[in-house]
């Protein structure tokens, strides 16, 4: 008797895949089935066939096999003459006789979504495949995670994990455990000088879901909003989807240009701003311009958003007090978080708001549901009044100045023909400049296919006039990556202005006629 016919070829099991091989030959069995190459009733090799087959072991194959009969999927005695069932529910039968495709899609029923819903959706910022790593040149936006205190940390955390005192078992901590709004009171105040009590601190899983609740909290539809230009991606995603409408306000060598905001739309709703750091360009907001901010959204009535994502790592000169400190209106929402000086994962921020905002944010932080998990909440508490929180950032921000020194030593040295650093004072990343008249993007194309992320700054624009450049984080990467991934850097630019000449070799002619 013919031995069953078994799509054996679209079966590829890797044993150095995360998943177990037994869960591998389910998912492909699985598959094969729901895409109708194995039909009801047809018969499956024996368990012992099939794993010499496969070189894998019978007891991974009768794994696989029992997974599958208990799910429905299969009927028989496993090992005597194994079928697919006979009798699928009328969903897998319909799927089989529609096998899935490429084209599938153009078949199937159109997503309804929101005006939000599509808003957010397409807000995409361009990732790279070699930005899903830790530490790899030149990423922005992550700390030195090697030099956490993971051990005293995990202590911490567990200690928390194992009280069963009620007050962070409960529904006490809508608005954030309270010794962790204490602790972020005490520092805000004391570092960045905002005048602030824990009343007025609401903890959010991170900055992006500080900026989602203020968005819902200020806007309607049609609203007008002030952002920098060039800015980050994530308030233009979560002002979008609130459906306002974005004033892109360009930003010079003393921050956000207020009068050319005032000129573009005199009496914005909301005011986003980054001023100790601005990103993407790492400028400070001058006081001048702090003032005139602060008085612009005073006749206005706005709000302002003030973002003070990286303000612990300044290099030069003394740290710059918040622009929260200075509102005497009381009209600026404060927002920090813990991503930049701990760890991304952590997903703890938090806002600091004015009197009359503290009961509706309570409110509707309670409503939505993003309030991050108690125990973490606790830990960083723990870690805060424990002193070890001040430690850390210290200790960080001298192995991040050395490294930023690195960097720029870099951007002085081989990277001078290509890129030219903009000033800067602070925070783990710097903005260069393309020397060449070339596009950014492609630049970053080509320093990516030589391992190096280097993000173009012409993503972070709104309108049309895009100034070319790229954004190099350092605070991740040890100087003798930095120094590696430099000479890549210098390579892949060096090969892509060739290239980008000899594809246009009349140009570069008359260029040169016309020295």
């Amino acid at each position: 008797m013919p031995r069953p016919s078994l799509p054996l070829g679209t079966i590829s099991l890797d044993p150095q895949a995360g998943p177990p091989l037994y869960r591998q030959l389910y998912d492909a069995l699985r598959e094969a089935i729901l895409d109708g190459r194995l039909g009801a009733g047809a018969r499956l090799p024996s368990s012992r066939a099939l794993a010499a087959d496969l070189a894998i072991g019978r007891n991974t194959v009768l794994a696989a096999y029992e997974q599958l009969a208990a799910e429905g999927y299969l009927e028989g005695r496993i090992g005597s003459g194994t079928r697919i069932a006979s009798h699928l529910p009328d969903r897998l039968l319909e799927a089989a006789s529609h096998p899935r495709s490429a084209d599938a899609g153009e078949h199937a029923a159109p997503v309804s979504l929101s005006r939000r819903g599509q808003a957010l959706s397409l807000i995409r910022r361009p990732v790279s495949r070699y930005e899903r790593g830790q530490g790899r040149a030149f990423q922005h936006g992550l700390p030195s995670i090697e030099h956490f205190p993971f051990e005293l940390w995990g202590r911490l955390l567990a200690r928390r994990a194992r009280d069963r005192n009620g007050s962070i078992l409960g529904y006490e901590t809508v608005e954030g455990f309270l010794p962790l709004r204490e602790a972020i009171a005490a520092h805000a105040g004391a570092a960045r000088g905002a005048i602030c009590t824990p009343d007025h601190v609401i903890v959010t899983t991170g900055a992006q879901a500080a900026l989602d609740l203020v968005a819902r909290m200020a806007l309607d539809p049609g609203d007008r909003v002030w952002i920098e230009e060039p800015g980050y991606i994530g308030a233009r995603g979560a002002f979008l989807g609130a459906g306002a409408d974005l004033v892109p306000v360009p930003v010079d060598d003393e921050g956000l240009d207020v009068e050319a905001g005032l000129a573009a739309e005199p009496n914005p709703r909301l005011i986003y701003v980054t001023p100790s750091h601005q990103f993407p360009l790492g400028v400070t907001l001058s006081l001048q311009r702090r003032l005139a901010l602060l008085d612009a959204a005073k006749r206005a009535g706005a709000w302002i958003v003030e973002d003070d994502y990286d303000s612990e790592y300044r290099f030069t000169g003394r740290p710059i007090a918040c622009l929260q400190g200075l509102d005497r209106a009381h009209r600026t929402l404060y927002m920090g978080t813990f991503a930049k000086t701990l760890f991304p994962a952590l997903k703890l921020g938090y806002l600091i708001v004015p009197d009359r905002l503290v009961d509706p944010f309570r409110a509707a932080i309670r409503s939505s549901g993003h309030i991050p998990p108690a125990a973490m909440q606790a830990a960083l508490a723990d870690f805060m009044h424990g002193g070890h929180f001040g430690t850390h950032v210290r200790r960080m921000l001298g192995i991040y100045a050395e490294r930023r020194a690195c960097l720029a030593a870099r951007l002085e040295g081989e990277l001078s023909g290509f890129l030219t650093a903009a000033p800067s004072e602070g925070g783990m990343q710097v903005a260069a400049w393309l020397t060449s008249a070339g596009k950014d993007a492609a630049a970053s194309a080509a320093a990516a296919h030589a391992d190096v992320i280097a993000t173009p700054l012409s993503t972070y624009y709104i309108g049309a006039k895009k100034r070319q450049g790229l954004h190099l984080g350092f605070a991740a990467i040890p100087e003798p990556m930095i120094k590696k991934a430099a000479q890549r850097l210098e390579n892949a630019l060096s090969l892509h202005e060739k290239e980008t000449r000899s594809q246009a070799p009349h140009t570069v002619k008359s260029s040169r006629a016309r020295r």
